[in-house]
């Protein structure tokens, strides 16, 4: 008998972020689920270096996402609760995936702060231009 262990691989989504020329990017890879989003966003928050103008850009065009509407509401207030300190957040989806880009919608509706602004875009070129606009 065989007493080799093969170690089990567990699939983790990929989220990575990176302030470039004054926009966070950040870019999810893979199946993610509402915990790594509410991890990430807690991460986030956690930052001590947020700007006053916070611009993020979000490429969702490889991320494999699954979500209920009050998953999506959860994570919008979350969201919301982790920029608190911010003047202004203005946040840019790039899409591809017809259910991501619902997510994005619904996501993108439910601010009711005036200083939170957040739009879907199907290039990434579109959506920086749009994060760069005043």
């Amino acid at each position: 008998m065989d007493n080799t262990v093969e170690p089990i691989l567990i699939a983790r989504p990929m989220i990575s972020y990176a302030f470039i020329n004054d926009i966070l990017h950040v870019s999810i890879d893979g199946p993610s689920t509402i915990y790594d989003l509410y991890d990430f966003l807690d991460e986030i928050g956690s930052l001590h270096t947020l700007p006053d103008d916070l611009k993020v850009f979000y490429d969702l065009r490889n991320a494999v996402i699954d979500l209920r509407l009050d998953e999506i509401s959860l994570l919008s207030k979350k969201a919301e609760e982790k920029t608190l300190n911010c003047k202004s957040v203005k946040t840019a989806f790039c899409v591809q995936d017809p259910k991501v880009t619902a997510y994005a919608m619904l996501f993108s509706w439910l601010p009711e702060n005036s200083k939170i602004k957040r739009e879907q875009f199907s290039t990434k070129e579109a959506a920086l231009e749009w994060l760069n606009a005043d």
